[in-house]
This record gives C-alpha cells, structure tokens and sequence, in this order.
C-alpha cells in the first residue's frame, strides 16, 4: 500500500513538474519574438552610427536595458503561462523599437538632404574695387533665388574708400541658384541694390568685382573679371 502511494506521489510530481516547464513549441514562440527584438535593436543601433543628431541616444540606451533584461531570461524554466505574461512585454519593446527606427529614418533623410544642398555651395576667392565715386560701409551678397543673405564682406565697422580695393573675399555661391545681385550702402546709409551677371559660371580660381555706379541714373552695377589683376 505505501509503494502504490509513493509510486501515486512521485506520478503526481513528475506531471507537476512537467507542467512547470515551457512546452517546445511556446519556447519556439518566445524564441522568434526576442529574435526579432534583436533584429529591431541592431537595426536602430546602425542607424543611429549614421546620423549626427545625439539627442535619441539616451532612448535607444533606455530601451537597450530593457531587452537586455530580455535576453538574460531564461525561458526553459519558465512555464507556458509565464511565457504568455512576458510576451506582451516583448511586443511592447518591438513597437517601441519601431517608432524610434521612425525619428532615426527621419532624421537621417533630413541630414542627407542637408548635406546634399550644402554640398552645392563652393566658396569663391575674389576681390573688389570700389569704383563707386563713394565710400562703402557694407557690401552683401544676396541670392536671389534662395533669397539667402551674406554677411557683410566688407566687415563691420570698416570702409572701402572710393577708388581702394577690398582684398581676401570669399563668396559662398549655390550652384544650383541662377540670380544674384549686391547690396551696397554708403557711409550716409544710403542702400542701393547692384545689379551682376550670373555667379554661377565664375572660376574656382577665383573673380575680380569692379563696383560702378551711375549717379544720373542712380544705379550700380558689378563687372566681373579674372582675379589676378594686371
């Protein structure tokens, strides 16, 4: 009687036990769930190498804790039901790892855009001279067709005298824009806008900028030329 007992016993703790465990195919579920959490990590880990923007550094360390907690779970010891609780929890971080793959994508097109459009702008070495019959106080270049604004070349709190010539000018020209024009004041403040051909085509080597002004028409004109003068 008490061997049929200890056989009923020992029958009963083997099932218990048995139930205690995942089953092949629940760790087989859990399994391709943390596979792909792995995969949305790694993704978002490389995309983030390829941006220069750090601000999502400290979600993507906040999100990287928690699937590593993950992965240090042993779920062979865990039961079918534990694993139905964790999976929930897994999903949880796959969409968390996906909308942050969203910012990541989003802001690397923007970055790539930008160096693209930056890549279009060459910087130009010229020189100026000043045949206005007027003393300048600023000179700026504008863009017509982005309708971007240089600083002023001449430097603030400076002077190019009439007849004087203004060295070491560097113009940042886009190459894709196709109308610029120059935007001079004098000494009084008076502003006056010089009309110019084309920047587009000028010579890497650099252009010489002859500065005329007309007063019986009241109009300004820039002339260019090579930059080594004769």
């Amino acid at each position: 009687m008490k061997k049929t007992i200890a056989l009923v016993v020992s029958i009963i703790m083997m099932f218990a036990l048995m139930g205690c465990k995942a089953s092949d195919e629940k760790l087989g579920e859990i399994e391709g769930f943390v596979g792909q959490l792995r995969e949305y990590q790694a993704a978002a880990e490389e995309k983030y190498l390829d941006i220069a923007d750090t601000s999502l550094r400290p979600e993507l360390d906040a999100l990287g804790v928690q699937a590593a907690a993950i992965y240090e779970t042993d779920f062979s010891k865990l039961s079918n039901k534990k694993i139905d609780e964790k999976i929930p929890e897994v999903e949880l971080l796959l969409g968390q790892y996906d909308a942050i793959q969203k910012k990541l994508d989003g802001t690397y097109q923007e970055e790539t855009t930008a160096n693209e459009e930056l890549a279009k702008n060459k910087q130009i070495g010229a020189y100026i001279i000043n045949k206005t019959g007027f003393d300048i106080s600023s000179i700026i270049l504008r863009d017509v067709t982005t309708d971007n604004l240089s600083d002023n070349l001449i430097g603030e709190g400076e002077k190019l005298a009439a007849g004087y010539t203004l060295m070491g000018v560097t113009l940042e020209i886009h190459t894709d824009s196709f109308q610029w024009e120059f935007i001079v004041k004098d000494l009084n403040g008076t502003q006056r806008v010089f009309a110019c051909d084309s920047l587009k085509d000028v010579s890497d080597e650099g252009v010489s900028m002859v500065l005329d002004y007309d007063p019986e028409t009241d109009s300004g004109t820039v002339s260019f030329g090579g930059y080594f003068s004769n």
